[in-house]
């Protein structure tokens, strides 16, 4: 049989420690060789879906990778409308919910090593912040000081939450320090996620109000332009990023450590019918900005969790993790993780493993 499992039955059975624990494993295994993936691929179109005034296009996202400790492979699958507006006259990327129902479109296919077959079909949303929140958590565990406990936090949207209920699992995290452009969101942000937490959040009416003090950054926006430069990093302090456009050039010249999540960038094939939109807007359709900078010369993740290259070796360093893309092999570790619990539970919808079988060799 094949399941089918919606975010509500995710959210019943995935905690961020676990999560974490799966993924640390994964990378040890990506170090020696063991699991694999291959970068990110994306297909950019035009599309009717989005507002005639802003820069919008269809984008098919595919991951995909395999762990031979759990017999599991794993193909992640976006199918999205997104638009690129100018927001206080910076670059933004936000994803239209075109679907019926205003909804999203993101699956992860999960695969059985052991028979070829389909083992489970997951919603991507819960599980996705979820293993981004862990990633950058195990980030921050090899490369922000221990006696780290508070948190400059740029943005508030979706990945915020997660991002700090995974930083709480590794470091004694015990202060928050939260600022947007939007006080409001700031606010809100606050008053929904610090009893959860049990942790102060308080909003910030600068970045400088949020630096002040803090132990760990977390920029978690949906910027196309860098806008976190390197003298804002003390001494001691370590930067998490939740993507490349966020820290400015100088921080990956000058920082004492930077590693990044992997150094497998995404393919990107872009339809020409693109020309006459990115001349009248003056931006180039892509999901991210072009930039010369080589991801070779930088240690990945599985680098770190591997031993080959060294975390934080002294208290005034100044470290970076960059989560510089997604990896498929992640969502082959949390996907089989979840589908374990979700069968102990008894959740989700069954169909017959026959629909995706076939006896006819392709």
């Amino acid at each position: 049989m094949t399941l089918v499992l919606g975010n509500e039955d995710v959210l019943k059975v995935l905690t961020m420690r676990d999560t974490i624990e799966a993924l640390e494993l994964l990378y040890a295994d990506l170090g020696r060789g063991s699991a694999v993936y291959r970068g990110r691929t994306d297909l950019f179109t035009p599309t009717t879906g989005g507002p005639p005034d802003i820069p919008t296009a269809y984008q098919l996202k595919t991951l995909d990778g395999a762990i031979p400790r759990w017999n599991v492979g794993a193909i992640r699958v976006t199918s999205d409308v997104v638009a690129f507006p100018l927001v206080g006259g910076a670059r933004r990327r936000t994803k239209i919910p075109a679907a019926a129902g205003k909804r999203y479109v993101g699956l992860v296919l999960l695969l059985d090593s052991a028979t070829g077959e389909l083992a489970a079909i997951l919603q991507d949303g819960v599980l996705q912040q979820y293993s981004v929140g862990a990633i950058n958590a195990i980030g921050a565990k090899y490369l922000a000081r221990e006696d780290s406990r508070t948190v400059a936090l740029f943005g508030a949207g979706g990945q915020a939450g997660p991002q700090l209920r995974g930083l709480c699992k590794v470091r004694r995290i015990s202060r928050v320090q939260v600022y947007t452009p939007t006080p409001e969101e700031a606010e809100a942000f606050a008053h929904a996620n610090a009893q959860p937490l049990g942790i102060e959040i308080v909003p910030a009416g600068s970045p400088q109000a949020a630096l002040a003090g803090a132990d760990i950054v977390v920029t978690a926006t949906n910027s196309r332009v860098p806008f976190f430069p390197a003298a804002w990093l003390a001494p001691g302090m370590h930067l998490s990023a939740l993507q490349r456009d966020e820290a400015m050039p100088d921080c990956f010249r000058e920082l004492d450590r930077v590693v990044f999540h992997t150094r497998a960038k995404e393919v990107e094939h872009v339809s020409t019918d693109f020309a006459a939109l990115e001349q009248r807007f003056g931006f180039i359709m892509r999901d991210h900005p072009p930039s010369d900078l080589d991801w070779n010369a930088f240690p990945d993740l599985a680098d770190l969790v591997g031993g080959r290259v060294a975390g934080r070796s002294h208290p005034q360093q100044r470290t970076f993790f960059l989560n510089s893309t997604g990896c498929g092999a992640q969502y082959a570790a949390v996907g089989q993780l979840i589908l374990k619990e979700a069968r102990r539970h008894g959740l989700g919808h069954e169909l017959p493993g026959e629909w995706f079988t076939e006896g006819v060799a392709p």
